[in-house]
């Protein structure tokens, strides 16, 4: 079932809308556990691999609602239990045989909430640039008049011009990449967020189509919604599309271009319209590793330290997935600490990424700590967004580490197309080993001991030279 859309980034961007038809999905009731939010009256029971569902006794004034899993990760179950004692049937669970851990279903919100619309101009003067042959795209060519890019940033006022509107790309170098034969092709990204356009005129051609869509392990045609558990993983709000476009738009002459403008985008819906439970955002990651994607991008996260994330991205990666997060944009409301990307320091499959603006310094929003991984373009940002919001113009630009974040996959897509076999820890030292620690101005690499730590974490992320890092190594 196709969801409807309610979310108008701003009157600005997407004058040209009509009103849209109210969200279907609507959050369950919740509590606060912990100082986070969660799903009231429900917990998450994680068995161990081998232990049958069937012969386990749920503990009096509990049952079992659902369960996923396989013999070898085991069973995550989600269990109702009564409103007001989750915490302590948590415990209880926990102290079970056969149970690795019990936790609070804990819940997530939209990041939606988070991303930050701009306005900017569109007019623009035609410029020359070096581009790969193949390219058509018109925003190549093209750079906005004025000061577009104008913005608070650390330093303070700092003003751009001449700066391209795919500015991103450039920053990451990533048109020498495909200038040198690797585009993404072969490789597919798993968009984990509140869904896709499919049928966007700038993804319809990069949509990854499953060759065994009944496979109980990967199922559906384009990805999968675990939100409504159904096969259409159709955009509710914009946030998921947006995301695609930056990591594989097609460089097909209409709107924009992705990092990785021949790689493939697997829409997978594990967040509704309001938000998502760590349950289905559990088996949205663990769905990525189990299709084989090489490359998962996660432009969300949580207040809440959840065991479920740690152990589900674990066996991702060492399945091969490597899973690229954003670091949140709470600098100025005090800088919290989200996750999963809080797990980046321990998981080194578990890409962190902050936030640049054009000047190549932290945007202000932008979170930072030793998690942040490397720092990539995520102010001012153009891309894609769902068709039925502006079907004359269906892209906006949008800002947050949740546009940060696909830029680097992106990237890491453009190396696995290099070198297909390269592995989790593989792709990051090469992030970290190549990124640009001289544009940021960074005083050491990584800079999570200096002044400013972790701000940029190894440099702004390098596309390039990553490329040439993987080729003479590995």
């Amino acid at each position: 079932m196709r969801k409807p859309i309610a979310f108008v980034i701003t009157a600005a961007i997407l004058a040209a809308c009509n009103t849209q038809p109210a969200p279907q999905t609507q959050a369950p009731e919740l509590t606060t556990l912990n100082g986070n939010p969660a799903v009231a009256g429900e917990i998450l029971v994680k068995y161990q691999g081998g232990v049958s569902l069937s012969s386990v006794q749920p503990l009096r004034g509990s049952r079992q609602v659902s369960a996923f899993g396989d013999a070898d990760w085991g069973q995550l179950a989600r269990v109702q239990v009564p409103k007001g004692q989750e915490l302590a049937f948590a415990e209880a669970y926990s102290h079970q045989a056969g149970v690795e851990y019990a936790e609070p279903n804990y819940w997530v919100e939209n990041p939606r909430e988070e991303v930050q619309a701009v306005s900017l101009p569109k007019t623009s003067a035609p410029r020359l640039q070096a581009l790969p042959s193949p390219i058509t795209d018109k925003y190549f060519v093209e750079v906005p008049t004025g000061d577009p890019f104008a913005t608070a940033s650390v330093g303070g006022n700092v003003n751009y011009s001449n700066v391209p509107y795919l500015w991103g790309i450039y920053r990451t170098r990533a048109p020498a990449v495909w200038a040198a034969g690797y585009t993404g092709q072969g490789v597919t990204v798993a968009v984990i967020d509140e869904g896709v356009d499919l049928n966007h005129e700038d993804l319809a051609a990069n949509i990854w189509t499953n060759p065994n869509p009944n496979n109980p392990s990967c199922p559906g045609l384009h990805g999968y919604d675990f939100a409504d558990d159904d096969a259409d993983p159709s955009d509710t709000g914009g946030h998921g599309t947006h995301v695609a476009g930056t990591i594989a738009a097609a460089a097909n002459g209409k709107g924009v271009v992705g990092q990785a403008p021949e790689a493939k985008i697997a829409a997978v819906r594990a967040l509704g319209y309001l938000g998502g439970s760590n349950y289905m955002l559990v088996r949205g990651l663990k769905y990525a590793a189990d299709c084989g994607f090489k490359v998962a991008n996660n432009s969300w996260g949580s207040g809440a330290k959840s065991k479920a994330f740690y152990d589900v991205i674990s066996y991702g990666t060492q399945k091969g997935t490597v899973y690229v997060f954003s670091a949140g944009n709470s600098f100025r409301e005090g800088n919290r600490l989200s996750w999963p990307v809080g797990y980046s320091p321990v998981i080194p499959g578990l890409i962190g990424v902050g936030a640049t603006s054009a000047n190549n310094l932290r945007a202000g929003f932008s979170d930072a700590g030793d998690y942040v991984t490397v720092a990539a373009p995520g102010q001012g940002i153009l891309s894609t967004i769902p068709t039925v919001q502006n079907p004359s113009d269906p892209y906006a630009y949008l800002q947050g580490t949740s546009m940060a974040a696909p830029q680097v996959s992106g990237v890491v897509a453009l190396l696995f197309s290099a070198k297909p076999n390269l592995t989790p820890l593989q792709v990051r030292v090469a992030l970290e080993r190549t990124a640009n620690a001289s544009l940021t101005g960074q005083l050491a690499k990584p800079d999570y001991r200096t002044q400013n730590a972790g701000w940029y974490g190894y440099g702004l992320v390098d596309a390039k030279a990553a490329l040439d890092y993987v080729l003479a190594n590995y």
